[in-house]
């Protein structure tokens, strides 16, 4: 059973228990107060009749009492007893007098009660009793006292018919059950829709829950309200903003995984076949000098490239789960030893070096930031032609980092390569590059060590012209 649909029933059950409840209490609770009222109104009235009775019976009895002496109290009654009841409505208010022998003489009440007499039994002078009784279809109040007339005792009784009490209470159960269909069936249709129109949400989510394991990340769900359901909503996009974000992030993962297993295939598979072609010639031709020579040459540069690979693959995975002990160094010195060791290598491509360094401890790790100098100077000494220059600068920024930067006059980068030379294995000029032995690794290693030192790398380059590198670092030390 769906959630809404659960919403719905539990709803509709609890309103209908509690309607069902409340309106048989009030009008229980409205029976029993028009019954009360009915006996309280009955006793009043039993009282002034008893008292009427016995009032007139006194003045007589002073006025005349040899006219008493003549007659008894029965006659009295019998004379007398008509006059008490016409002050009553004489189709719902009776009144029956009985000697103390439970012999009739006076009623009004058709032709008289015969049976038994529950509400006569145990009335004394004095004493009063009321009770219900149901004579055919209709039911009656009766209100019995004892009355004393000239020493004689008599039983009064007073009956009323309350039949529209009950009347009323079955009219009023029977107008609740036609009302109660109608609302039960006007709730249940309202009750419906809104919980069904409140819910739409939750389908929504549902839905969209099932396109996103479907595969299709972009889902997201429109925020209806305010409510819980609509921070729910809120929280469910955000939930899918970051799965979407972290599978676009292993996508990109595993293609650059791909892609660096292709070119780490494609650059072994070169040097090795050109390795296992010249020592197979090696190994089936006649001994020639030059010829060997040059085969074994053509063997060495290529295992030399292979060894140039290999260790440029492991500082690449090397840098990748190292985490440095950086500490405060000078910049400038550590670049002059870079300087030095960096002299044959540019003058082997007739390059010179032109450095401008400001003085200036950044928080750096020695070794990975002479191997990214290195790689970023090599880089620009293999970009540029003979004869021209490589500035190598450094500055303390206006918001006191350290900006170091290598320019060279070389061949430039292309500008929609730029985004791509940190990739491992992408190289530009793949004829330049092939011809110094490089694999595109350099970069890829360099973005690396800018990444582990929290520092901003940028490249600004035009082709024909040169290329400048700014590499900014955090932490300067004061």
């Amino acid at each position: 059973m769906k959630l809404w649909h659960k919403v719905f029933l539990c709803t509709f059950i609890l309103f209908e228990l509690l309607f069902n409840a409340a309106s048989f209490y009030l009008i229980e609770h409205n029976f029993n107060l028009s019954q009360q009222k009915e006996i309280e109104r009955g006793l009043a009235e039993q009282q002034i009749v008893g008292s009427q009775i016995q009032t007139d019976w006194a003045y007589v009895y002073s006025m005349d009492h040899q006219l008493i002496l003549a007659g008894s109290a029965q006659d009295f009654i019998k004379n007398n007893a008509g006059k008490y009841t016409r002050y009553f409505d004489g189709s719902r208010v009776f009144v029956e007098i009985l000697d103390d022998q439970d012999n009739t003489v006076f009623t009004n009440f058709g032709d008289g009660l015969s049976g038994s007499r529950p509400e006569l039994a145990g009335i004394s002078s004095g004493s009063r009793q009321y009770i219900l009784r149901d004579i055919g279809d209709k039911t009656y109040l009766f209100v019995s006292g004892g009355l004393v007339l000239d020493n004689t005792d008599f039983k009064l009784s007073y009956i009323r018919d309350i039949s529209d009490v009950y009347a009323d209470k079955s009219s009023q159960v029977s107008l609740f059950f036609k009302m109660n269909i109608a609302i039960t069936v006007i709730l249940a249709l309202g009750l419906y829709g809104l919980i069904w129109f409140l819910t739409r949400s939750v389908r929504t989510l549902n839905k969209s829950a099932q396109t996103i394991a479907g595969g299709d990340y972009s889902q997201r769900v429109p925020v209806l309200s305010g409510d819980e359901i609509g921070v729910l909503a809120t929280s469910f996009n955000q939930m899918a903003e970051a799965v979407e974000s972290k599978v676009e992030e292993l996508e990109v993962t595993a293609r650059n995984r791909q892609n660096f297993i292709n070119c780490l295939t494609h650059e072994l598979k070169t040097p090795l076949t050109t390795i296992i072609g010249y020592a197979d010639f090696l190994r089936t031709a006649k001994y020639n000098e030059e010829v060997f020579f040059k085969a074994l040459t053509y063997i060495y540069m290529e295992g030399k490239r292979l060894e140039s690979l290999s260790f440029k693959l492991l500082d690449l995975l090397l840098l990748g789960n190292e985490t440095p002990d950086l500490t405060y160094e000078d910049v400038s010195a550590i670049c002059a030893d870079i300087e030095e060791a960096m002299r044959p290598q540019l003058e082997k491509f007739s390059v010179t070096l032109q450095a401008e360094l400001e003085p200036g401890k950044v928080l750096i790790e020695q070794d990975l930031f002479k191997l990214l100098c290195t790689n970023l100077l090599d880089n620009a000494a293999k970009a540029s032609a003979p004869s021209s220059q490589i500035s190598l600068r450094g500055r303390i920024t206006g918001d006191k980092r350290y900006a170091l930067e290598i320019e060279d006059e070389g061949i430039g980068i292309p500008e929609e390569d730029i985004p791509k030379i940190f990739e491992p294995f992408f190289v530009v000029d793949k004829a330049r590059s092939k011809a110094h032995h490089g694999a595109g690794l350099g970069l890829a290693i360099c973005a690396q060590i800018v990444r582990l030192h929290k520092a901003d790398l940028t490249i600004t380059s035009r082709l024909g012209e040169g290329t400048i590198v700014r590499i900014t670092f955090p932490g300067l030390y004061n």
